[in-house]
């Protein structure tokens, strides 16, 4: 994919909205995988991602992946919620002759993954406080550091980018 330079502002620097999501996703999976931030458990191998999947991934590093497709989705979107999360990792479940129904993602691989971010610093819950006092988590979102990270690696594959252009 060709990334177009003409189109980033130079002042403000590079983002995350500057990179395809392909090649994001890709250098991210890569940084957490090497980083060790994120530990692989032992149920990754036997579990689906979705209940309308036959089959598990064939990846193995297939939760780098995911975790970093969750930290793209968190800095489109803001804040998000795991339920909102399962209904964009969620598939077309085809039942033969009948039609075709929606069905979620796997909410565990969602809730592991924003956890091993969560532990890094990388995302942080959104509390809301209601009138009487108590507080509601509502999300997550990332943190300044997790924002940071993010666009510093988009940064390095613009400049990967500009190095093989010329």
């Amino acid at each position: 994919m060709e990334i177009q330079l003409s189109t980033i502002n130079q002042n403000r620097g590079v983002t995350v909205k500057d990179v395809s999501a392909t090649e994001f996703i890709e250098a991210f999976a890569k940084y957490l995988k090497k980083g060790t931030k994120i530990k692989i458990p032992e149920w990754s191998s036997y579990v689906k991602t979705a209940c309308a999947k036959d089959l598990g991934p064939y990846d193995a590093d297939w939760l780098f992946v995911r975790a970093a497709s969750l930290a793209y989705q968190l800095y489109m979107r803001g804040k998000v919620g795991t339920t909102a999360l399962r209904q964009h990792y969620g598939i077309r479940q085809r039942n033969g002759v009948k039609r075709s129904h929606h069905r979620n993602g796997a909410g565990k691989c969602i809730r592991y993954c924003l956890l091993q971010l969560e532990e890094h610093g990388l995302v942080g819950q959104v509390k809301y406080q209601q009138e009487d006092g108590s507080e509601q988590t509502i999300g997550k979102r990332l943190t300044k550091k997790g924002i940071t990270d993010m666009d510093r690696i988009a940064s390095s594959i613009i400049k990967d980018a500009r190095k093989n252009k010329k």
